[in-house]
């Protein structure tokens, strides 16, 4: 196997997950002009590839993640400016935590609750995977 590709796995598998789910917040963000003006309800559901081990060693917040500034970076990164496409916030998201945080990598899912299409869908989402090599 090339070293590369060994390294990393090596890296991969010492990462454990924490999760953030059902972050929900307002935001302007759709392709038409009126969704990015009304704006609409957004659900933000996060994983973080993250060595927890020292935080189990010693029970400090320190050497973890604080959900309530992964939490605050999320929304506010959401909320930053109004957008057209899903994908574009999620990658916002996903490059803030990972810019902010120790996490090797971040998945983040962007829901938009109850998108404008004609019929009844409860919503639409993208789910994206970033880590700090790409």
């Amino acid at each position: 196997m090339h070293q590369s590709i060994r390294s990393r796995l090596e890296l991969l598998t010492d990462v454990d997950t924490i999760i953030l789910s059902g972050i929900e917040c307002f935001a302007h963000g759709g392709v038409s002009e009126a969704e990015r003006e009304v704006g609409q309800r957004y659900r933000i559901d996060l994983e973080l590839g993250v060595d927890t081990r020292p935080a189990a060693a010693t029970d400090a917040i320190e050497d973890t993640l604080h959900y309530g500034q992964v939490h605050d970076v999320a929304v506010a990164s959401l909320r930053s400016r109004p957008f057209n496409l899903l994908e574009s916030a999620a990658g916002r998201i996903a490059t803030s935590i990972l810019n902010q945080f120790a996490a090797e990598r971040v998945t983040v899912r962007l829901t938009k609750l109850l998108p404008p299409i004609d019929g009844i869908v409860a919503s639409a989402a993208v789910e994206i995977t970033r880590d700090r090599s790409s």
